[in-house]
């Protein structure tokens, strides 16, 4: 039996936090205190986000994605459209060139078609780039801007 990739259900909120955890610390972050309460009680509440979750055969957690749901706001000049903010692609050291990575992001791709979804957008790591263009991203249109709040300082 080969790894599963499926939806994450509310039930699952306290793996997501955990791969979440696993990721910040590959980060170099210091894990707070009660940071898996938190977490899991956040995405728990966070109605605007879609997760997928891969499972070992055992239903060891392998890695995970999560992604906004963005709408925007009816136009008459444009139409309505909808798009995924991919917060985080996480695959444990243990799992990791498996093809676990390219497996969630096209569930999520599928997902987002089924759901009236035009593009996914993420901010990536050069680590990442590869992965990411062999799942079909490129580079931002030329239009694409961005304010930070830290860059007036």
């Amino acid at each position: 039996m080969s790894t599963v990739i499926r939806l994450a259900l509310s039930r699952d909120a306290l793996a997501v936090a955990a791969l979440t955890m696993q990721d910040d610390r590959e980060s170099g972050a210091t894990i707070e205190e009660g940071f898996l309460d938190r977490y899991a009680a956040a995405w728990l509440a966070d109605r605007s986000r879609v997760t997928f979750l891969a499972e070992a055969p055992d239903g060891r957690p392998l890695g995970m994605v999560t992604a906004a749901v963005i709408t925007k706001l009816p136009s008459s000049r444009r139409p309505q459209t909808r798009w995924l903010h991919v917060s985080l692609l996480f695959v444990t050291p243990d799992a990791r060139g498996a093809g676990i990575g390219a497996s969630l992001l096209e569930a999520l791709r599928f997902w987002g078609d089924a759901h009236d979804v035009d593009r996914m957008q993420l901010n990536a790591v050069p680590e990442a780039h590869t992965l990411y263009e062999r799942a079909g991203f490129g580079p931002p249109t030329p239009r694409f801007m961005e304010w930070r709040a830290d860059s007036d300082r």
